[in-house]
């Protein structure tokens, strides 16, 4: 098969990476142009790239962070050939132009070939033309880039974690459609249940290596009654400099810790006489982190623990002195100010400029500062709602991701172009409805780090 003839296959990067010519033979035969294509395993974003060449929808997606990054990068840098369109008001849907030609040799090498047939040669017929899906007319003086697309997270929405209230009970009503499967475990997999494993787990994991070389040290964690705690799950003796009573909060288990959680949990924490507040979550929406790490805004110190998918896998992962359940990461460190322009319509203009990342290695127990140049790729919404991220700006500082977009394109464009699709400044932009701004960093694990700024 030419699928595994050298030169017909490309390099693979990944063990599970597959050839690019497989998936483009599979495609042809089984779709037209403008069709839909689903591939519930991203990985590299192959499906995505023959889709997006081949005039096809596509929708992608995957469980890990890294994937997503690695599609985004490769998709936003990547060229297409320009196939000509038979009906250019209907786009791909109304398919490709295909022609008949011969090379000098006067062999087929066109769209349309003829299908010889014995009956066609005895009765002196013209033969039928066939379709090679293919080869389409491509203009070769015209640069494909590929289509706009959005990146989107189908996290569910955090839920109170009502420990006397069964799982399956609350299905229903938030319209979840669940196989069988996830109504048996939702059965046996109620709240108490979780919140008893997570307490398990931060009794066990009682000393926490924050960034700066700091550790956190819990004794004598217990859980808290329900009946008289709302929104508080556990408490702990903190020991550090200080013995301090401090509260926990563990968010859902499918869900993000939400800003009305923080706030209702906080107040709680308040009046019980708690010293400090910790969340331990999965995931935080960005008000709720805002709330979190803004000074004044709670009524007692708190601080958000991210929790390692690793937990819901219970006692299926050997652990080890270097594995960490929890751990704190920083904030992008950016400066967001007015350029002291105006837009045509008298607006006033902003720009953004990256500074920089903190994180914090688990594995070595050290904190790294990584400079805005060195990191893999940066984002901007311009209009951030609080709930969704669209990325209006896309910047990759570090690799090389526009080198082949620069090459396709022939030099068209001064330099100051690519380094400024590589730099750390964003493009002066007039804000949104919203007033308020946010800014992802991706880093080298595919982690995601967002920050929000309202108008200055």
């Amino acid at each position: 098969m030419d699928t595994g003839i050298a030169g017909f296959a490309s390099d693979k990067l990944y063990v599970v990476q597959t050839n690019q010519k497989v998936i483009q033979r599979c495609l042809l035969m089984t779709t037209d142009p403008g069709d839909l294509v689903l591939d519930p395993t991203c990985g590299s974003s192959t499906t995505a790239m023959v889709a997006e060449q081949w005039g096809r929808r596509w929708i992608t997606c995957d469980t890990s962070r890294i994937p997503l990054a690695l599609a985004r990068q490769r998709l936003l840098t990547a060229t297409f050939p320009w196939y000509e369109l038979k009906e250019p008001q209907r786009g791909p849907s109304g398919s490709f132009v295909y022609k008949r030609k011969h090379n000098k040799k006067g062999e087929e090498v066109g769209g349309l070939v003829p299908r010889i047939t014995l009956k066609s040669i005895a009765n002196n017929e013209e033969p039928d033309m066939v379709i090679l899906v293919d080869k389409p007319e491509a203009n070769n003086k015209i640069t494909r880039v590929c289509g706009p697309f959005t990146v989107e997270a189908t996290i569910q929405g955090a839920q109170s974690l009502d420990v006397g209230t069964d799982l399956s009970a609350h299905a229903p009503e938030q319209g979840r459609i669940n196989s069988p499967l996830q109504e048996a475990k939702a059965v046996y997999e109620n709240p108490r249940a979780y919140l008893d494993r997570m307490i398990e787990v931060l009794r066990q994991s009682k000393t926490l290596h924050l960034p700066g070389n700091k550790t956190l040290q819990f004794e004598n964690v217990r859980p808290l009654a329900a009946a008289d705690h709302e929104y508080l799950h556990a408490e702990a003796i903190e020991q550090n400099n200080e013995i301090k009573r401090v509260a926990v909060v563990f968010g859902p288990e499918d869900g993000a810790i939400n800003s009305n959680d923080v706030l209702e949990a906080s107040r709680e924490a308040y009046y019980l006489k708690f010293d400090a507040l910790y969340f331990f979550g999965f995931a935080i929406q960005a008000k709720a982190r805002e709330l979190i790490q803004g000074r004044g805004k709670l009524k007692l110190p708190s601080n958000y623990v991210a929790v390692t998918p690793d937990v819901v896998m219970s006692d299926l992962l050997k652990t080890s002195k270097a594995s960490e359940i929890f751990s704190v990461t920083g904030s992008p460190d950016i400066e967001f100010r007015e350029t002291g322009q105006k837009s045509p319509t008298g607006d006033k203009l902003y720009h953004v400029t990256l500074l920089g990342l903190d994180i914090f290695r688990p594995h070595d127990l050290e904190n790294e500062s990584i400079a805005a140049e060195n990191l893999p790729c940066w984002m901007l919404d311009t209009d951030y709602n609080g709930m969704c991220f669209c990325a209006r700006q896309v910047f990759f500082p570090k690799t090389a991701a526009w080198d082949n977009l620069q090459k396709s394109l022939k030099g068209r464009f001064a330099d100051s172009v690519w380094e400024h699709l590589s730099g750390i400044k964003s493009e002066p932009f007039v804000l949104g409805n919203h007033k308020r701004i946010a800014v992802k960093v991706i880093d080298e694990r595919g982690n995601e780090l967002m920050v929000v700024r309202e108008t200055v």
